[in-house]
């Protein structure tokens, strides 16, 4: 490798680890949203659900009880709804969602970055603009992501740091056609 592109390798790889467990932080944070998402749409339905039933039993059996505990479940959902539609969790988890998507098309760029920092067929003007316009893409790309909680972190973390984005020769041969093998049967 020429001297000069040196540099060039070690920054993407930078970038590279960094991107990595940002990538990853995104999508363990949108799969804490998603899970709160699932609960309160059936926290949603069962004060629904509730508040139809004493409302049916208000107005065919009229028992002096009932009137006040429909009026009491109508008021729970309509504010569960209000505060609901205020934290805005599906909001979250789809902005968590499309950041995550935009990080990993950036990691793909950076990997083929650094893998044509290996050969000879690029100048090593050519690597500086991809860099460049990669590290710009990302900038942009992290001036509006959502914040992260130190939960998403630290299940990033665990996974990275249990292999969960390192695959043996045997895994990638596995899901790749014959011809195209590391080692051939």
């Amino acid at each position: 490798m020429e001297p000069n592109r040196e540099p060039i390798l070690a920054t993407a790889r930078e970038l590279y680890g960094r991107l990595v467990y940002t990538h990853l932080t995104h999508e363990k944070e949108r799969l804490i949203w998603t899970g709160k998402v699932c609960w309160m749409n059936r926290i949603n339905v069962g004060l629904a659900s509730a508040t139809t039933f004493f409302a049916i039993i208000s107005a065919t059996l009229r028992p002096d009880w009932s009137i006040p505990l429909t009026a009491l479940f109508a008021v729970a959902t309509v504010s569960f709804l209000m505060w609901q539609s205020n934290y805005d969790p599906a909001g979250k988890e789809a902005r968590h969602r499309v950041t995550a998507k935009e990080l990993l098309w950036i990691r793909e760029q950076l990997l083929l970055l650094i893998t044509d920092c290996h050969l000879t067929t690029c100048t090593q003007r050519e690597l500086e603009s991809r860099l460049n316009i990669i590290t710009r893409e990302l900038t942009a790309v992290y001036k509006f992501a959502p914040d992260t909680s130190p939960t998403a972190y630290a299940q990033a973390k665990a996974a990275i740091d249990s292999g969960h984005f390192t695959f043996s020769n045997e895994e990638i041969d596995a899901m790749l056609p014959v011809a195209l093998r590391i080692q051939q049967p």
